[in-house]
């Protein structure tokens, strides 16, 4: 019953709280069905992301299972994958250009040693892995260089090498991982026109594992989907997987505050495992 009930409420936002076992991805990709077969949704009116392109597959598998040929123009990802398409096509209103590198851990930690360098910072003393890291963390609490404020010796060197870092990205036209998902909250909050018209694009946004979004994500989900709020996510905040990467498990805590409104939906049937495990 709670599950048919998350797969049928698709006005306004909805949070299905879910133990391990329960449906999750089973309810979230039945909706899509529904949404689109039931209740005549166009397939590229709607978004889902997920955390691994592993996981995306399987909800692209499952709704094609589903509706076959119909989910052409379906945008199932990550949220990097589908913040990088959507920036390449939108590329004239970004610093990069269309073709912009994405930079792996190798590269990014190469271009913070050269800022280092080009500083007089001593990449013995101070580890550029470590400046690198806190970096990625102010990304994922979207945080611009402008904004960093230092609190102590060592962020009062992440703060004069952070802008210097994302010099050496935007004179290499390159982003790293985190910057994909920055630009793009960036992007929709400064350009209303951009912001309207993928907030007209996609009425129906979908989140699964919404326990493992940073605030930069949950920024993003929250742009995606004014002014309808049609917005749906799964999760379970005893499950978080990636604290390391700026998740913050107060998001799903955080949704209901910002959304009063929301039917919340408790998936507490685990279907998965024996009753020696449970």
């Amino acid at each position: 019953q709670q599950q048919y009930e998350a797969v049928t409420t698709v006005e306004g936002p909805v949070l299905v709280l879910a133990g391990p076992g329960s449906g999750k991805t089973g309810v979230l990709t039945r909706r899509v069905a529904h949404l689109i077969s039931d209740i005549g949704v166009a397939p590229y009116q709607i978004m889902a992301v997920t955390f691994t392109n592993k996981a995306a597959a399987e909800m692209r598998h499952r709704v094609s299972g589903f509706l076959g040929e119909r989910v052409r123009g379906l945008q199932i990802g990550t949220f990097h994958s589908t913040c990088a398409r959507l920036l390449r096509i939108e590329a004239d209103y970004i610093p990069y250009n269309q073709d912009y590198a994405i930079y792996d851990t190798d590269d990014q930690k190469t271009a913070v040693t050269q800022a280092m360098s080009a500083l007089d910072i001593d990449t013995k003393r101070h580890s550029p892995r470590a400046v690198l890291s806190a970096i990625s963390s102010a990304k994922n609490d979207m945080i611009l260089p402008e904004n960093y404020v230092a609190q102590d010796y060592i962020t009062e060197i992440v703060s004069r090498v952070y802008p210097k870092y994302q010099e050496t990205l935007l004179r290499n036209n390159a982003m790293d991982f985190d910057d994909l998902l920055v630009q793009m909250v960036v992007l929709l909050k400064d350009n209303q026109g951009i912001r309207e018209k993928y907030q007209q694009r996609y009425p129906f946004v979908m989140v699964d594992e919404f326990q493992d979004t940073n605030t930069v994500q949950y920024q993003l989900v929250q742009l995606f989907a004014m002014p309808q709020n049609n917005i749906f996510v799964v999760g379970d905040e005893d499950q978080s997987i990636y604290a390391f990467r700026g998740a913050d498990f107060r998001n799903v805590l955080r949704f209901s505050t910002d959304y009063p409104t929301a039917k919340v939906i408790l998936l507490e049937q685990n279907y998965r495992s024996t009753q020696v495990i449970l």
